[in-house]
C-alpha cells in the first residue's frame, strides 16, 4: 500500500466522487429516492485516487447496520468485493426496486482489506411504493401508474384524480402530472389545470379533467406523475383515445340470387355513446364456427360479413372503456 498518504476518513472526500445515474453529486447530499419499480445507477469515480492498483484496495457496497432495505435488488450484488484495478476509473452498481415496499434503508461503501479506513459516508434511501401511497382513479375506475391502460372517449369528459392515502408520505407534497409519452400530433384534449403545474397533495387529492369533446383522431399518449421534491417520475399510465365505449345494432339481411340461390349478410353497427354518430374504427370480433377473426367499422360504424353457406356468425364489440361486451 503506497504508505505516503495515510488513510482517514476524508479519503472518500478527496478520493472518490459518487454519481447517480450519471449525474455528480456531492457526498453531503448523496441519496436515493426511489419508486417501486425504479432502477438506479450508483457510480464511484476514482480516476486519480492514488489507490488505483492498490493490491489491498477492494471495494464493497453494503447495508449501514440496522438500515436494511426489502426488496432491493443489487448488481453487482452487495458485499462482493471488486478490485480498483489499474485501467480503471470507476466502479458502478445498478440497484433495482422491484416490488419494493415504501421504507427507508441505507448504505455505505468500504474498503475492508484496509482496515484503518473507516467506511464511507453514508448514502441514505427512500422507496415510494405508490399503490401504497395513493389511490388512482381514471372517472369511477381504480388505476395505477404502471399499472394497465385507461381508455378516453371521443366526446366525453373524464377525470384523473390522484389522493393520498391516510398516512401516505406523499399527504402535503408538490407533485406535478406530465407528459410520458406525449401524441405525435394534435390531441384535441383540453387538460386541466395544465400539465407540468406544480400541484400540492392535499388530503382531497387532485383532479384533473381530460376534455375530449372536441377530439377525433385515435391517438396512445401516456401520463405519469413527477414527486418534485426529489425530482422521482412515476411510471405511467397509459391512455387510448378512440370510440371506447359504443352501441351496437345488429341486423341480418336476406339475399336472392339467379335462379333460385338464398344467402344472408349479417350487420353490425356501433354508435358512440357519446356523441350519438357512428363509431368508425371500432374494433367488432367476428365468430364464424367457432374460429375468431376481426374487422375494423367503416365511416358508417358498420362491419358487414356475408354467409353463403349457412354458417353460426356472432360478431361483438368490446368498450375498452367499461371492460363490457355488446
Amino acid at each position: 500500500m503506497n504508505t505516503k498518504t495515510m488513510p482517514s476518513s476524508e479519503t472518500w472526500m478527496q478520493e472518490f466522487t459518487p454519481y447517480v445515474n450519471g449525474q455528480r453529486v456531492k457526498w453531503p447530499d448523496l441519496a436515493l429516492n426511489l419508486l417501486e419499480g425504479d432502477e438506479c445507477t450508483l457510480t464511484l469515480d476514482y480516476e486519480y485516487s492514488w489507490l488505483i492498483g492498490d493490491p489491498f484496495a477492494f471495494i464493497t457496497l453494503q447495508y449501514q447496520y440496522g438500515q436494511e432495505g426489502r426488496g432491493l435488488v443489487f448488481d453487482p450484488p452487495l458485499m462482493q468485493v471488486i478490485k480498483m484495478a489499474e485501467g480503471t476509473t470507476s466502479l458502478s452498481w445498478t440497484i433495482k426496486t422491484d416490488g419494493a415496499p415504501s421504507g427507508t434503508f441505507g448504505l455505505e461503501f468500504s474498503i475492508p482489506l484496509i482496515t484503518e479506513l473507516p467506511v464511507s459516508p453514508p448514502v441514505p434511501g427512500t422507496i415510494l411504493n405508490l399503490a401504497q401511497e395513493l389511490d388512482v382513479k381514471f372517472d369511477e375506475f381504480d388505476v395505477a401508474f404502471g399499472g394497465g391502460g385507461v381508455f378516453p372517449c371521443h366526446g366525453a369528459k373524464h377525470t384523473l384524480t390522484v389522493r393520498p392515502k391516510p398516512a401516505s408520505k406523499l399527504l402535503d407534497k408538490p407533485i406535478k402530472l406530465q407528459w410520458e409519452k406525449a401524441p405525435g400530433a394534435n390531441l384535441g384534449v383540453a387538460i386541466t389545470p395544465a400539465l407540468g403545474k406544480e400541484e400540492v397533495l392535499t388530503k382531497e387529492g387532485k383532479t384533473w379533467e381530460l376534455d375530449c369533446l372536441n377530439s377525433s383522431r385515435n391517438m396512445d399518449f401516456s401520463l405519469q406523475m413527477t414527486l418534485v421534491e426529489s425530482g422521482s417520475t412515476s411510471s405511467p399510465i397509459a391512455m387510448s383515445l378512440a370510440h371506447n365505449l359504443v352501441s351496437v345494432e345488429r341486423r341480418i339481411k336476406e339475399h336472392w340470387g339467379h335462379p333460385d340461390l338464398t344467402w344472408y349478410s349479417h350487420h353490425i353497427i356501433a354508435t358512440s355513446v357519446f356523441l350519438k354518430k357512428p363509431a368508425s374504427e371500432v374494433l367488432v370480433t367476428i365468430v364464424r364456427d367457432g374460429r375468431d377473426s376481426y374487422l375494423k367499422a367503416d365511416s358508417n360504424g358498420e362491419v358487414v360479413v356475408n354467409n353463403h353457406n349457412g354458417a353460426s356468425i356472432k360478431m361483438s364489440v368490446l368498450n375498452y372503456y367499461s371492460g363490457v361486451v355488446v
